[in-house]
This record gives structure tokens, sequence and C-alpha cells, in this order.
């Protein structure tokens, strides 16, 4: 059933009839936010499954006339009934901040375009808003290490940016939450100097020992975006945009080398990796987490997963899958996305994104959900779990 409202995909779920629908200020507008560890939506418990479309403003940073975001955005409204998309609110490389650093009338310009026509086509948005975990201390000409200095330049320029988002976007009907980075941790706490990232664009200088990342930097960096949003925009989610965390995290946090953690001492880093005061958890799922995972078991991806989201209800934080697919997965991409359905479904994970939407052209070969290619069933599916979700709700009034 389609609903251009704005309202659809808000689902009453009657968990032993302990959710009370209470509708509240928050309500009015139209973002996520959680509520004694329930996500809600305009007053009600919600759940629902999106897509990204991650190149929706870089296209447009890049090419100040580009409009394919109006018809990928029609496309996924009109078509698939789509109620939000993901995608990076922010320039990919560090020398793409130049124009938001020298002229960011302009900046701001092209991406009130895709806010505003996103209101338009009552599409949901969850912005990321710093994307690569190198760019920022690259633009501001400093060592990676300095994520772990709130007075760096680095950690200077994560507050302003994200205030300037907050501020611009706090009263539009299309934000419904906030997302800080894309997989931060999985760069954090890797063994000795054996995985220091490239050199950055232009550069052929290496990375030195003062460019390799901790996880506490990161935290700090989770703080101050949290803070510098949270002092704006009091009520919508967010997230930290972590992947599920690394297999070996505990053995490169704590002993700084690699070894498969234990079931406990898995458990232990996912829960550390998100700060208390965000009241959502981040995970991706992807093939490799499949029989990867708890030391002496090869545990199936659908075990990983119960775990995970069992300890993030537990501790009262809904679940943001903010990326899901397979790609290059050749004939079995199919069964492993069908999979991933399914746990998403059978886990009451709450919000979803399959990756990865784009209306023309090519983005990321393996990957791609175009209008016409053989992944569009996915799109199908989406519509499909959403209706499902609707028809359950029905059932449960």
């Amino acid at each position: 059933m389609t609903n251009r409202t704005g309202k659809a995909r808000i689902v009453v779920l009657a968990l032993a009839g302990l959710w009370a629908v209470c509708p509240q200020a928050v309500g009015d507008s139209e973002g996520l936010y959680v509520k004694q560890g329930v996500l809600m939506r305009v007053g009600m418990p919600y759940r629902g499954m999106g897509v990204n479309y991650y190149t929706c403003f870089n296209t447009l940073l890049a090419h100040s006339e580009n409009r394919d975001f109006i018809e990928g955005f029609r496309i996924l409204r009109e078509k698939y009934d789509i109620p939000f998309i993901r995608f990076a609110a922010c320039p990919y490389g560090s020398k793409d901040w130049e124009l938001y650093a020298g002229n960011p009338e302009e900046y701001f310009r092209r991406m009130d375009l895709v806010v505003h026509e996103a209101e338009k086509e009552h599409l949901g948005l969850i912005p990321s808003l710093f994307w690569l975990r190198t760019a920022v201390g690259d633009w501001c000409g400093e060592p990676l290490g300095r994520l772990g200095d709130p007075q760096s330049k680095t950690r200077a320029f994560y507050r302003k940016y994200a205030a300037d988002m907050a501020a611009r976007y706090k009263d539009s009907s299309a934000i419904w939450g906030w997302e800080i980075g894309n997989e931060y941790m999985l760069g954090a706490d890797l063994p000795k100097l054996n995985h220091l990232p490239k050199p950055k664009t232009g550069s052929n200088e290496p990375r030195t020992v003062e460019d390799k990342i901790f996880r506490p930097m990161v935290i700090g960096v989770y703080m101050d975006v949290y803070s510098a949003i949270r002092a704006i925009d009091p009520d919508r989610i967010i997230v930290t945009g972590d992947s599920l965390t690394r297999e070996a995290a505990w053995y490169n946090h704590c002993k700084d080398d690699w070894g498969l953690d234990s079931r406990k001492q898995w458990l232990e880093m996912f829960a550390a990796d998100t700060p208390d005061c965000f009241k959502a958890v981040s995970i991706h799922l992807y093939p490799e987490h499949d029989q990867h995972y708890f030391a002496g078991e090869k545990a199936a991806i659908e075990d990983l997963v119960a775990v995970a989201v069992r300890n993030s209800h537990g501790r009262g934080k809904p679940v943001w899958c903010g990326e899901f697919g397979a790609g290059a997965c050749g004939k079995g991409e199919t069964g492993m996305v069908q999979r991933m359905f399914r746990m998403i479904q059978e886990n009451h994970i709450e919000l979803s994104a399959l990756w990865n939407f784009v209306p023309s052209g090519t983005f990321q070969s393996d990957a791609d959900i175009t209008p016409d290619n053989q992944r569009t069933w996915m799109l199908s599916e989406i519509k499909r779990f959403n209706e499902n979700l609707e028809e359950s709700a029905r059932g449960d009034q």
C-alpha cells in the first residue's frame, strides 16, 4: 500500500503488551527517536527498511548541474515506496572539503536541493556526516592520531560541520536521524604498524606512528559529534555508523595482535563501541561475517546477528543496520541477501538499509542496484518487507 503522506511504515509492535503508544512533542517532527528502548516516529513505535543511495549528494557536489537525485528519489518512492535512505552527506576525499570550507553558501545550496527534494517526495533521510575516517584529518593537515586530541583542528572541524548540518536541517521533515561516519572502528587498534592507511590523496608521503588510530580516539570523535548535534537537535537518533565489531577486536585492542575473540571477549568490545548516551546500536551485514566469528565455533552469520541484537536489545538499544547486502558473491548473492532479509525480520531489527542504489551509471559495479539490472528484485523485496510490517501491525491493532 502506497502512502505519500510521509507517515508510512509506522508500525505498532505489540510485544507482550509492554509498549505504550504515547505521542509527545517530538512526534510533531518526523524524525526517529528512542523512548524507553523503543524506536519511535510521530508518537508510535517504528520498524522499517530503506536503502543506501550513497551518491545522491556526492554527484551534485562534483557537478553542480547534476540532478540524478530527483529521478532517483522519484523511482524509490513511486515504484518501491521506499520510506528512507542513508546517504553520504559529505565529500569523500580530503580535498573535496574545499567547497564547504571556502564557499559554504554554495555547498549548502546544493545540500538544500537534496533535502528539499526529499521533503517533496516524503522520503526520509539518514545523513552520514563524515564518511571516510581519514578525510577530515587530512584536510586539516594533521596526523590521523589527532583524532584523540579534543583541542586539535581535526576535532574542531568535526564539531563545526556537525553543528552546521544540525542547525540548518533540524526543522526539516526529511531528516529522520543522524549518522556520524562509516565503519570507523574497523580502522581502530589494527596491530603494530602494518595496517596504516594509505597516503592521503595527492601525496606519496608514508603514514607514521602518529597516524595510528585507537578506539578511544574514535570514541572521542563520537562524543564530540554527538554533543554538537544534541545541543541543537535534542531528540532525533544519532548513530555511530559502525559495522559489526571486528572478529579480532579484543585481541587487537588488548594484545596489539591478531587472534579470534571468544563470544565473551567479542561482546565486551561490541558493547563498548557504542557509548551509553547513544540510544541505538549500528551494525552492517556482509557475507564475510559468516563463519568467521567466535574462537572454535565458526559461527553462522545468523548466530552472530542474533547474539548482537540480543545484546543490544538487552541494553535497551534498538538496532540500526546501516548496510546489508552481498555484492561480488556470484551465484551465491541471491541466497545470502535472502538470508539477511530473514535475519532482519526474525531478530526484529528496527531499522535497516540495503546497499546500494544508483539511478543511472555505475558506482560500485559488483553491488549496484539500478532500476533495470539483475539486482532490482532486492528493491521489490524491500517493498514487500515493509508491506508485511504494515499488515502485521494492522493485525495487532
